[in-house]
Parts: structure tokens; C-alpha cells; sequence
């Protein structure tokens, strides 16, 4: 009787397709304080440094599983990351490969008794990295704990996971584009109290659904302390149906400020994700 082989192939290819699902690896922990996260997952990508011909790898480790699709829609990856730690219940720290052996560290911490960052990206810690364009490889770890001001910090985490590329945003001209347009027009209905000019273009939440609602209460005169009492729109970036604002103008109380704008687009609307406005006086 010949021996038939079927059984031995079958083991070899489900031995195969083990090695497969678990090529993908990230292990490890990140302490900085009183807070402290173990990995859960991890994207990387590259990104271009000023001054150099090769674009930089980034290994974001999160303490969350990570939305992909929303890191390839944002703007900048890192907006993503923030914007999924869940107010106050997530943490993640992006891996800067600066050699084979050396890297950086810029963590966002929310978790904890405030939120914070923490950037140690200068920082030349021991690493042991291997690349290739699509794939990156390695360890990034403290030899022992170290401090920042007054915090202690330790981590060590391990990874082997593609790199991925991210689609890059279009560069907006002077006055932003439609998005552009459409925010500066929300500002001065802001400023009119113009319910039917805002409440499709000011963040969720920020109006009432109704205008009648609106008449009844401060709702204008908070956001009208919000949002720039005049703004010009000097640029910014385009991804998709994100839209990202460079501004400046002034504040309700006369103060010089500049700041950002991320904008997105519902329809024909562009709507506020989120602004932050520096004064420059």
C-alpha cells in the first residue's frame, strides 16, 4: 500500500498560513509617571524630513486597536492617532527610526491626571532596526529608567510590521479653496448671529438643531468668544473630505492671533473638527 501524501501537504500548508497571519509582531510597554500602556497595535509609515533625501520611518504603538482608514483620510497621521485615544482613555507613542540602532520617541499621553506630551524625539535611545521600503523590523527600548523633569520613564517595545503609504494632501493657495471660503463665511455669521449661515458649518454641537432654539439662549455670544472676530485664510492643505486652514485675524477682544482649521466636508458643507488659535501679541 502507498502511503497517501494529502495529510502532509494539508500540515504544510496550514503551517504555512500560520507563519503568515502571525508575521505581523508588536510586544511591549511604555511607562512615563504614574502612566503606564502595553502595546496593542501599531502602523507605520514614512514621513519627509527637511534637509533630508529619505524620508523618515514613523512605528506608531498604541494602546488601542488602530482605525486605519482614519489614519489614511486625516491630514497628518498624528491627528488620528489623538483623535482615536477616546477622550481620556488612550495613549500612543510614535517610534522615530533615526539609524539601525538609534531612535526617538514623541509620546501623547491622555490617560493619567492630565493630558500631555511628551517629546523625546531628539532623544537617542538603543534600537535594533532593520528596513526595507515596504517593511520595518526591530526594538526600540530604555536600558534603564530614565527622567524627564520630575517623571521617570522606562519602555522597550518590540515590532515587525509593513509600512504603509499614506496618501499626501494637496497644497491649498491663498483663501483655502472652497473650504477656505466657507469658513470665513461662517465667522462673519457668527459675528451677524446668523443661525441659517453657521449651523451647517460650526462643529456638532456648538447650535442648537432649530432656530428658535438658538434665539433663546448665548449660544452666539459663547461662540462669538470661540471663533475669530475676522479671519483671513492664508492657505492650508486638502486631503479628500478633510480640509486643513492656516489663518490669522483677530480675537473678539482685539488681540493679533493666528492659528489652524480642520474642516470636514458633509455634502456641499465644509464643517469645523476643530481649531486652535495662538495670539501673536
Amino acid at each position: 500500500m502507498v502511503a497517501h501524501p494529502r495529510p502532509r501537504f494539508l500540515l504544510f500548508l496550514a503551517l504555512l498560513f500560520a507563519a503568515h497571519v502571525s508575521a505581523d509582531t508588536i510586544k511591549g510597554s511604555f511607562r512615563f509617571g504614574p502612566v503606564k500602556f502595553e502595546a496593542v497595535d501599531a502602523f507605520a509609515y514614512h514621513v519627509d524630513v527637511e534637509g533630508e533625501k529619505e524620508p523618515m520611518t514613523i512605528v506608531a504603538v498604541t494602546s488601542y486597536k488602530i482605525d486605519r482608514a482614519a489614519v489614511l483620510a486625516a491630514i497628518d497621521p498624528i491627528q488620528s492617532f489623538y483623535a482615536q485615544t477616546g477622550g481620556g482613555t488612550g495613549n500612543f507613542v510614535l517610534v522615530r527610526i533615526v539609524a539601525p540602532d538609534k531612535c526617538g520617541i514623541f509620546a501623547g499621553l491622555t490617560t493619567g491626571d492630565r493630558p500631555q506630551d511628551i517629546d523625546l524625539s531628539s532623544s537617542k535611545f538603543p534600537a535594533k532596526n532593520t528596513s526595507s521600503p515596504t517593511r520595518i523590523a526591530g526594538d526600540c527600548f530604555t536600558k534603564a529608567p530614565a527622567k524627564f523633569f520630575d517623571d521617570e520613564y522606562e519602555f522597550h517595545f518590540t515590532y515587525d510590521v509593513p509600512i504603509t503609504a499614506i496618501p499626501k494632501p494637496t497644497v491649498l493657495a491663498a483663501g483655502g479653496g472652497d473650504p477656505g471660503t466657507q469658513y470665513a463665511a461662517l465667522v462673519k455669521a457668527i459675528q451677524a448671529s446668523d443661525w441659517d449661515g453657521a449651523h451647517l458649518h460650526v462643529a456638532d454641537g456648538e447650535l442648537p438643531a432649530t432656530k428658535k432654539k438658538a434665539s433663546e439662549s448665548n449660544y452666539f455670544e459663547n461662540l462669538q468668544l470661540n471663533y475669530p472676530k475676522n479671519v483671513t485664510v492664508t492657505g492650508g492643505l486638502i486631503k479628500g473630505d478633510r480640509a486643513q486652514l492656516d489663518v490669522r485675524g483677530t480675537s473678539h477682544d482685539g488681540r493679533k492671533l493666528t492659528g489652524v482649521v480642520m474642516l470636514k466636508k458633509n455634502g456641499n458643507d465644509w464643517r469645523v473638527l476643530d481649531q486652535q488659535f495662538y495670539g501673536t501679541e
